[in-house]
């Protein structure tokens, strides 16, 4: 084979395997960029298995909402939830749905079980990664202020993430109101 079409074969799968992680790594970045801003109300985790390396594992409160109308998702289904604020800034689901709403923000999400018309989902995002050193304690505090078994404290723990195009990309982790290194800022400088 001629060594020009070689190398030109060579530069063509090299760009290939370059644009995908590439691709990946940019919209994720737009998100964090442009997208809307909700905020997650976080539930408790199990402590024996809620940190794995670099992240803090994180379980979202009421992940489910009703199917819409004439509509029926089976379990593990791709389904589309809408999402809106309530008064305090905290997202709130609309409804499951099996093609991507017309308008409005949405997440594109895993259906899990369901009674009646209401369906359970998984969120398409559930690790907030943050430095090595730091994640364990991010962890404990997570546990300790913000996600009691029995009830929530009265400042509330939460993902803040950037939500576009049926994406979800967390920006932040909050403990009792506070952004987690802040906080971790903060506890440590009490010391």
């Amino acid at each position: 084979m001629n060594t020009k079409i070689l190398f030109g074969l060579f530069v063509a799968v090299a760009a290939v395997q370059l644009a995908v992680p590439v691709s990946q790594i940019w919209k994720h970045e737009d998100i964090l960029r442009t997208g809307t801003v909700y905020k997650f109300k976080t539930a408790p985790v199990d402590p024996y298995d809620a940190f794995r390396g670099r992240y803090v594992a994180l379980r979202f409160a009421d992940t489910q909402a009703p199917v819409r109308r004439g509509e029926s998702l089976d379990r593990r289904a791709t389904a589309y939830v809408t999402l809106r604020p309530d008064a305090d800034g905290f997202a709130q689901f609309g409804e499951l749905t099996a093609t991507v709403p017309a308008t409005g923000d949405y997440l594109r999400v895993e259906t899990t079980w369901g009674t009646g018309t209401n369906r359970q989902f998984r969120l398409p995002f559930d690790m907030f990664f943050m430095d090595e050193s730091k994640a364990p304690k991010a962890e404990d505090a997570y546990r300790q202020f913000g996600n009691r078994r029995g009830g929530q404290t009265n400042a509330p723990t939460y993902a803040v993430v950037r939500v576009k195009n049926g994406r979800g990309v967390i920006e932040d982790l909050c403990i009792t109101g506070v952004p987690v290194r802040e906080f971790l800022r903060t506890a440590a400088a009490g010391k």
